[in-house]
């Protein structure tokens, strides 16, 4: 027979739920925290729960996607409107012509893989996955630790 979950436990699921929304919007720890009435100090040992890490990362990851698309938006909004610092920021930063010549080595060997959000996802799940074969998580975590898996 199931466990019913005790209403403490089901506060704290609403809780990092919340948290976790928040997380994928902004990326930021503080800022997600704040908003949704979580000490810092409670979202690390959260943390030690390794289905919340999973998902606290990809929020994050992906909080952090959004808020340089938005920037990036910008940014390009004010290079359309001829602002002149927007245009030399991409230029000095995005493009090799206009590095100084001195940084343009270091900076195509500090040029490293990262993964996008997709990738991450795709890796958190083959993790997950792998637990699952171990048994070191238990059954019901499944659909909440693949919250992006279509749901037939």
């Amino acid at each position: 027979m199931e466990k019913k979950p005790s209403s403490i436990e089901a506060r704290i699921k609403r809780q990092q739920d919340k948290l976790l929304e928040f997380l994928a919007e902004s990326g930021n720890v503080s800022f997600a925290c704040k908003r949704a009435g979580v000490s810092r100090d409670t979202y690390y040992r959260w943390r030690y729960e390794d289905m919340f890490a999973a998902q606290a990362d990809i929020a994050i990851a992906s909080g952090k996607e959004f808020v340089n698309d938005l920037a990036h938006s910008q940014l390009i909004r004010n290079i359309q409107n001829g602002d002149m610092s927007a245009i030399k920021f991409q230029l000095g930063n995005c493009h090799d012509d206009y590095l100084p010549k001195k940084s343009v080595q270091a900076y195509r060997a500090s040029d490293q893989y990262q993964p996008n959000i997709i990738q991450l996802h795709a890796i958190t799940e083959q993790v997950i996955d792998e637990y699952l074969k171990r048994g070191i998580l238990p059954e019901p975590l499944t659909d909440s630790a693949k919250p992006w898996r279509d749901k037939n």
